[in-house]
């Protein structure tokens, strides 16, 4: 864990410079998210945003202007998680090296990147909630674990998803006290989410009415998002996990508890994705697809490891930081392949020899 925590200073360093290097976004929801952090609680609010009152609220009131807030606190959260993910690897089993290369993919991925690009948004404190949530259910700290989503869901609702998915894994596995006891937390704190939505609803009239995620009956933001982009939406989406797909397809071959934890996450996986920017969406459950990965990455030798994590992060330096970085990114993308590649061969030949 020292180990985690020293790499976790560096990933704060480097996350801090790509964040000052980043363009500023031509558009966001700066604007809405400064009105709830000042006001907190705004009537008749027509935006989901004003659902998601955690985090405004306390940047809002830290002296300094507003925008370095919004991305200090971006790094911060970022980093975080991503010690986090590598603590969480390490409960899983897997090596010091491998958890090490996990904190430094989760730190450098598309969507930890994109976050420090476009701030305004409470989604650096969901990339960190996923795997803290994972940590205690592994510790078996249940109640550790709702208490991070039951305050995570006044940020976003996605800080309900990983109690529900970690207790969809314990049913498939048949565990039935930790089933149970999951699936009590998971439900609590989704009382909590309706009891705020309703609340602000009914009180205040709050409305999704400016918000495609809610015309869930004719392709919710996903429509919109792929009548947007086009045919490019498909590229977006595989540049999310890039390399780590096939990492992740190999771990679902070689380990049966990685497919029951999937098969948990689909239903959730397919709700966010369907309501929200699915690409940005996808990197949610990065704190499940990496741990599965790095699984079989972990099999190659220490300096192939880190060459895989530089050309991925690399990759999402272009796709997330939007650095004009086009032809490095380009290269990036087919080292992190061949690498991949590699991985999955050597984990093969080490299984047959097994």
């Amino acid at each position: 864990m020292k180990q985690l925590l020293v790499h976790g200073f560096a990933m704060a360093a480097v996350l801090a410079v790509i964040a000052a290097s980043t363009p500023t976004p031509a558009s966001d929801d700066g604007d809405t998210y400064r009105d709830v952090g000042r006001q907190v609680l705004i009537p008749n609010c027509p935006t989901i945003h004003c659902f998601r009152v955690l985090v405004p609220a306390v940047l809002e009131h830290l002296p300094g202007p507003s925008r370095p807030k919004w991305r200090a606190y971006a790094v911060m959260a970022v980093a975080v998680g991503a010690v986090a993910l590598g603590r969480f690897c390490l409960l899983l089993g897997i090596s010091l090296p491998g958890a090490v290369g996990a904190a430094w993919i989760s730190a450098l991925g598309a969507g930890s990147l994109y976050a420090l690009y476009d701030s305004y948004t409470s989604d650096p404190l969901m990339y960190m909630i996923g795997p803290v949530i994972g940590v205690a259910v592994a510790e078996r700290r249940i109640g550790r674990a709702a208490l991070a989503a039951g305050v995570g869901v006044f940020a976003k609702e996605f800080a309900a998803a990983p109690l529900w998915i970690f207790a969809g894994e314990a049913t498939l596995e048949r565990r039935r006290d930790d089933a149970r006891r999951l699936s009590i937390a998971a439900g609590i704190v989704t009382l909590v989410w309706l009891a705020i939505q309703l609340s602000l609803r009914v009180l205040l009239h709050y409305r999704h009415s400016e918000t495609a995620s809610a015309n869930v009956l004719h392709g919710a933001y996903l429509a919109m998002w792929f009548g947007s982009v086009g045919r490019m939406g498909i590229v977006y989406l595989f540049v999310t996990f890039g390399a780590l797909y096939l990492l992740f397809v190999a771990g679902l071959v070689r380990d049966r508890r990685s497919r029951m934890l999937t098969l948990a996450a689909l239903p959730a996986i397919a709700a966010f994705v369907y309501v929200q920017q699915p690409e940005r969406a996808l990197w949610n459950f990065h704190f499940i697809v990496i741990p599965i990965a790095v699984q079989v990455l972990e099999t190659l030798p220490g300096w192939a490891m880190a060459a895989f994590v530089v050309s991925f992060g690399v990759v999402n330096l272009r796709f997330g930081a939007q650095l004009p970085f086009r032809l490095a990114a380009q290269a990036g993308l087919a080292l992190s392949i061949l690498l991949a590649g590699a991985a999955i061969v050597m984990s093969r030949r080490t299984r047959d020899r097994v």
